[in-house]
Order: structure tokens, then C-alpha cells, then sequence
């Protein structure tokens, strides 16, 4: 009597998550796959340019987006809901406390895609998005902030400190990537802000912003000074993302030998380590990065300079302990790490949390896995016949190109490109430079293996 053949396994469902840029969106990404796979669901992690050769190469039961604003990506959206794929968003970037700002970026983009699934940051994005026109169809959770799920344990633990250097480490984080236009033709920043300028009030005074920012970036170099002039701080100055790290750089190397043995500039280490490693956290005017180290449980001080409008928000100040001289600087750093702020400040920074991060708790990207796994275990396989030839052959580079450890938009030419017009090509360029690579990948997932077996 021949022996039984064991029963094949079910394939388990399958989803594609496009990762914008390596270094802000690697980390997130990798957790999500991490509890997906917990889930019984493969998560594959693949560049936003792969976002039309991923249908092919993995044949996906859902493709996550960090956003469909793009006409290409809403014409996308509703090819692929004719396939039976569905669509999913999880945005890079989900707090907009201006209420205009908030209704345009939730009315303008959307109307027309097909979204199955929208994960917000917060309740009041949520309620924009249904009264923009979104219906039943299309499922709106707010889910807090993912990414914000590394400054609870135990994924805290992928991150670990830096030996510290016998001082206080003071992390100040700039945010002034506006100021690069000052310095450029006027007509930069008209294009810049072309879609915005007639539609949201708050733009209007555009180049009075732009003027501030780069005053701003100026002002904050003295209260640098004043941490260093103190000599009792180490002092790590991250730049924002978008900046250029240079002002900083050129500020430091003018620097004395003694006072810049206490600084370091960090334009490209993860903003979260930097955070859980720091005593305190300084912020100019409002900006993300205080939120973080709110919820890491980090003290803070917010630098003020011209409360322009478009750069510092009445509702996130409250919640801040405010630093407008640079001579008080220190006496305020020196404050809130002995843990002397206000009741009010406290409470109204508890609210921000609650209101606009959704009360984050660690568990974020636990709720996003969740529902995607519901959605795809219940959803019926795709329409795998109306894939095209240009689909097949898209899916047959990503396939190729993920062997050689390359990126889906390689352009083995780039280097000369480069050499001739680098004006023309350096977006591209940088374009490549930011999207992950299967080696990173790799790198990424086995990392946080780690730090969790560490544990």
C-alpha cells in the first residue's frame, strides 16, 4: 500500500509595499513585512519607480502606496481595481494642521483614484478624506504613525545608543529646507508653489516665508553658539532631509578646536536612533521631530523665531517649551531635563498626541498588518489574464535586475550623464541614490531578526 502524499500548503497571499526613500521608509517597511509574515502574508518590499513591473514580477493580492496624488498613479489605481488588485495608501508624511492645506491634499489628489484601503495618521485626515467624497467603498482607518513605532520597546531595540561622551547630548534638528530658495531666482519659488499659491490662503505670503526661513536658518546658528559658548553640551546637528548639509558644515569647521570637539553633524544617520540617544531634543519652530521625542519620552525645547504662519503652528507651540533668546538657551535645556515644565505644556502636548498621532502606543503597524491580512485572505485572486506584454516584460527587468542586487530605474549610463549635464540628471540621480536595493533589503529584515532576538 503506497503512502499517503501529504496535502500541499496553500500559497500564502502576497503584497507589495513601495518604499519611497531607504533611509526614512526602510525601517517602517521592514516592521510591516515582519508582522505581515506573522500573519501568514508575504510582504515584498520593492522601490516606488517598480510600482508598474511589481504586478508582473510577484503578482500581488495588494499594492501598498505612500500616496496616489499622481494622475500616472490614479489612472494605476483603477487599472489594477479592474484586475481585482487592491489598492492601498499608507502616507510618508500624515500631520497637516492647517485646516485649507488639510482639505486640498485630501480633496485635489483623490477624487478620481480607486483606493481599497486608506491608512491615516489621525482622525482629523480621516474626516477630511470622507468629507472630500470618499464612500463605502473605500475603508479609512486612522492607525497612528507606524514609523513612530520604533520609540516603544521592543522595536525600540533595532536602534542602539552611541557611547556617550562624559556631557549632555543636546540633538538639535533643523528645518529650514525652504531657505535653499532664497537663493535662487525668484521664479523658483513661483514654481514652486504654483499649485498652492491660489488654492490654500496660507501660501500666499509665500516669499515672506521663504525670507524667513532663511533668516531662521541664520538665527539658529547663534543659538548653537550659545549651547557651545556654555561648554558644558555635546551638541549632534541634524539637518532636515530635504536640506543642504553645507551651511552646517562650513559653520563647524569655523568653529574653535576646543568647542568643535563637542559637535558632530549627522545629515544622513536614522533620525530615531538619534533621537533615543539624545537627553534632549531642540526644534526650530514646528517640526516632526519634537512629536518623535515626545513619544520616545525625550525632553524638548522649541526655538521661535518670526512665527510665520507656514512654518509654526499656535497648537503644536502650546505643547513645546518655547526658547526665543539664544543667551536663554541653556538655562532652558538645562530646565526640561531636570523635568521642570509646565502642567499646561504637558497636558496640551498629551492632547496633540491624542489628536494628530492617534495616541501612539507601539502598536501602529500591528493594526495596518492586521487589516491588511483581513483584506487579503478575503479578497479573490486577480485577473492574472489581463496582464499585457509591457506588464510581462516590466515584470522580467525587476526580476533580473533584483538578481544583480540592482534598483528597478538602474541606468547603467548615469555616471556619464552625470559628466555632461549633471543640472539635467542629478533628480534622477538622487531619485536612484534614495530607493532601496535588495542587498538593503536583505540587511534590513535580518537586523531587526536581530534586535528582537537580542532582547
Amino acid at each position: 500500500m503506497s503512502a499517503r502524499r501529504p496535502a500541499s500548503r496553500a500559497p500564502r497571499p502576497r503584497i507589495v509595499a513601495l518604499v519611497d526613500d531607504r533611509k526614512r521608509d526602510l525601517a517602517g517597511a521592514t516592521l510591516l513585512a515582519h508582522q505581515l509574515d506573522a500573519l501568514g502574508v508575504e510582504c515584498l518590499l520593492e522601490p516606488l519607480e517598480a510600482y508598474r513591473a511589481a504586478l508582473a514580477a510577484h503578482r500581488p493580492s495588494l499594492i501598498l502606496f505612500n500616496h496616489l496624488n499622481a494622475s500616472h498613479l490614479v489612472a494605476y489605481s483603477r487599472r489594477l481595481h479592474a484586475m481585482g488588485v487592491l489598492t492601498a495608501v499608507l502616507p510618508n508624511e500624515g500631520i497637516v494642521y492647517n485646516a485649507d492645506q488639510l482639505k486640498f491634499l485630501s480633496n485635489r489628489h483623490h477624487r478620481e483614484a480607486h483606493i481599497d484601503y486608506f491608512f491615516c495618521w489621525n482622525e482629523p485626515h480621516r474626516n477630511a478624506l470622507r468629507e472630500a467624497g470618499f464612500g463605502p467603498s473605500t475603508h479609512i482607518e486612522a492607525v497612528g504613525v507606524p514609523r513612530f513605532d520604533f520609540y516603544k520597546a521592543p522595536w525600540s531595540r533595532l536602534f542602539r545608543a552611541s557611547r556617550a561622551r562624559g556631557r549632555p547630548r543636546l540633538l538639535l534638528c533643523t528645518n529650514f529646507q525652504l531657505a535653499r530658495l532664497w537663493e535662487l531666482p525668484k521664479s523658483e519659488a513661483d514654481k514652486f508653489f504654483s499649485a498652492w499659491v491660489n488654492r490654500i490662503p496660507l501660501y500666499r505670503e509665500y516669499w515672506k516665508t521663504v525670507e524667513h526661513a532663511f533668516l531662521g536658518r541664520q538665527r539658529m546658528l547663534d543659538f548653537a553658539d550659545a549651547l557651545l559658548a556654555a561648554d558644558r553640551y555635546e551638541l549632534v546637528v541634524r539637518p532636515h532631509p530635504r536640506e543642504d548639509p553645507k551651511p552646517y558644515v562650513d559653520w563647524m569647521a569655523a568653529l574653535p578646536a576646543a568647542a568643535r570637539r563637542w559637535v558632530r553633524i549627522e545629515a544622513t544617520a536614522s533620525i530615531t536612533g538619534l533621537i533615543l540617544e539624545c537627553d534632549v531634543e531642540i526644534s526650530c519652530e514646528t517640526c516632526t521631530t519634537a512629536l518623535e521625542a515626545w513619544i520616545a519620552g525625550k525632553p524638548t525645547v522649541e526655538l521661535i523665531f518670526f512665527r510665520d504662519p507656514m512654518l509654526y503652528h499656535p497648537e503644536h507651540g502650546a505643547a513645546s517649551t518655547p526658547c526665543e533668546d539664544p543667551a536663554s538657551l541653556p538655562g532652558a535645556v538645562d530646565a526640561v531635563r531636570a523635568g521642570r515644565v509646565e502642567a499646561a505644556v504637558l497636558a496640551a502636548r498629551r492632547a496633540l498626541l491624542a489628536k494628530w498621532c492617534s495616541s501612539p502606543d507601539g502598536t501602529s503597524t500591528a493594526r495596518v498588518a492586521q487589516l491588511i491580512a483581513q483584506a487579503v485572505k478575503a479578497a479573490p485572486a486577480p485577473d492574472w489574464s489581463k496582464l499585457t506584454a509591457a506588464d510581462r516584460r516590466r515584470g522580467t527587468k525587476l526580476r533580473l535586475l533584483r538578481n544583480l542586487g540592482l534598483a528597478y530605474h538602474f541606468d547603467p549610463l548615469m555616471p556619464v550623464k552625470l559628466a555632461f549635464n549633471r543640472d539635467r540628471y542629478a533628480g534622477k540621480h538622487y531619485g536612484y541614490e534614495k530607493a532601496i536595493k535588495p542587498r538593503e533589503v536583505a540587511a534590513a529584515r535580518a537586523q531587526l531578526v536581530k534586535a528582537l532576538g537580542a532582547g
